[in-house]
């Protein structure tokens, strides 16, 4: 196949329609639209003297400063006012001074005459407080508060912490004592004479100042009473000679005032108070045990 011809350039195709549009009889400039034409400025010439301005001089440091408004009334009321002004002024002034009051009105006279002939409001009378209390006062002495309108308030006494100590007992043996003595003797069936016992024992052995004193409660405060030497008077003692030492009860509720006290309770439950730790626990294992074997007590 033979090969086509190359693309002619531009200016040729651009030739070629050029000729077969005038062979047709169109003209290829009444088919390209004009570029709309920008208006052109016309700008006079003027000569170089009539351009020349004359501006006056001017000097800044003659210039008066720029003031705030509130600067403009200061600096007004600092100005003193000119002889004319002050002529003016005086003159304004006399005037003034030399014209007539105006008469007042009938009802300003009224007003004004019933304002002079109202009586002065009187003060009311002070009353004044009695002759002891008069007297009273001059020697009053106000102690200082740290704080105004605020009482002091003591402080809380502040009391050590009351330690108890307690351990279960046996109570079989003593039971059957108790009868016992109840039987032959028939005396009541309490513990006390042989807690005091106990105690007593208990304290010489571990060589304590205190004595076992029979304990009694009395209103809100308690008692204690020196027990008789004899065994089978403590089932009966009601009354003795008060003491200091190791206050024994036996009941219900225990007691406890911070004195040396020894409780027992009636389902064996005993407890010390009012001693030291190491001291309260050799002493309850040492009751305890006379209590679980009261026949050593009678030896």
């Amino acid at each position: 196949m033979p090969e086509s011809p190359p693309p002619l350039p531009p200016e040729e195709e651009l030739k070629r329609a050029q000729a077969a549009l005038e062979r047709e009889g169109v003209d290829l400039s009444d088919l390209i639209p004009e570029a709309p034409k920008t208006p052109t400025l016309q700008v006079e010439e003027v000569p170089e003297e009539e351009l020349s301005l004359d501006f006056p001089e001017i000097d800044l440091l003659d210039e008066e400063p720029l003031l705030l408004p509130e600067e403009e009334e200061a600096n007004l009321l600092d100005e003193e006012p000119l002889p004319e002004e002050e002529e003016a002024l005086e003159a304004w002034e006399e005037d003034l001074l030399e014209r007539p009051l105006p008469e007042p009105e009938p009802w300003q006279e009224e007003l004004l005459e019933a304002a002079q002939q109202a009586p002065e409001p009187e003060a009311p009378p002070r009353e004044e407080a009695p002759p002891a209390l008069k007297e009273a006062l001059p020697t009053q002495e106000i102690p200082p508060s740290p704080l105004l309108g605020v009482a002091p308030v003591p402080a809380p006494a502040q009391s050590a912490p009351l330690r108890v100590f307690r351990r279960k007992v046996d109570q079989t043996r003593l039971g059957e004592a108790l009868a016992a003595f109840h039987r032959v003797h028939g005396v009541p069936e309490t513990p006390l004479p042989f807690l005091l016992k106990a105690a007593e024992r208990a304290l010489a052995e571990l060589e304590l100042p205190h004595r076992p004193l029979l304990g009694r409660v009395e209103g809100e405060g308690v008692r204690g009473l020196r027990p008789s030497p004899a065994l089978l008077a403590l089932f009966h003692q009601e009354v003795g000679e008060e003491g200091e030492g190791l206050l024994c009860f036996f009941g219900e509720e225990e007691v406890h005032t911070g004195r040396p006290s020894l409780f027992l309770a009636p389902d064996g439950i005993l407890a010390i108070s009012g001693l030291d730790a190491p001291l309260a626990r050799k002493l309850l294992e040492r009751v305890a045990l006379y209590l679980e074997d009261p026949v050593l007590l009678l030896a």
